[in-house]
């Protein structure tokens, strides 16, 4: 009936609605992560690192590492021993230290807050789109889906300053 994707881009005979808002790509690794490898300062250093990567569930395409230099989006095709399917399962395996992870920073903030992942190469990390919550147009929604839509649309409300 529903479905949930990252932007707003649907087909004509469907709805989307926002889902919070705008979503920023960070790169992250566990402190311990550093001990013996040097703190990427530049995009490109990410190179010689281990990169834990994270495959689209569809498709079978890996997330892309993207980041704005200088009002360019720029691609860095980053390598690891990893790769998992959702990002909860990248910050689980940044955490303990298996490497460098890129992932939202909404999805990471408990480990961010606690200090148990760093934030790094702040300067260069992009911002997408929002979430949405999409389902198909019709004149008489079911009230099911629309409880279910206005539950999500609350529950994923904006933080305001």
């Amino acid at each position: 009936d529903a479905g949930i994707r990252l932007g707003r881009k649907v087909q004509n005979d469907m709805v989307a609605v926002q889902l919070g808002g705008l979503q920023q790509r960070v790169v992250l690794a566990a402190p311990d992560y550093f001990r013996e490898r040097p703190r990427p300062e530049r995009i490109e250093d990410l190179l010689g690192h281990d990169c834990i990567r994270q495959r689209y569930s569809f498709g079978g395409r890996l997330f892309d590492w993207k980041f704005q230099v200088a009002g360019q989006m720029v691609h860095v095709d980053v390598q690891g021993r990893l790769i998992v399917d959702d990002m909860h399962s990248v910050i689980v395996a940044a955490v303990r230290g298996a490497g460098i992870a890129f992932a939202y920073s909404d999805f990471a903030r408990h480990e961010i807050a606690t200090g148990s992942l760093v934030r790094i190469l702040t300067q260069d990390c992009a911002i997408d789109d929002a979430f949405h919550i999409y389902y198909p147009h019709r004149s008489h929604m079911p009230g099911k889906l629309r409880a279910f839509v206005d539950f999500m649309r609350d529950a994923n409300r904006p933080a305001t300053p």
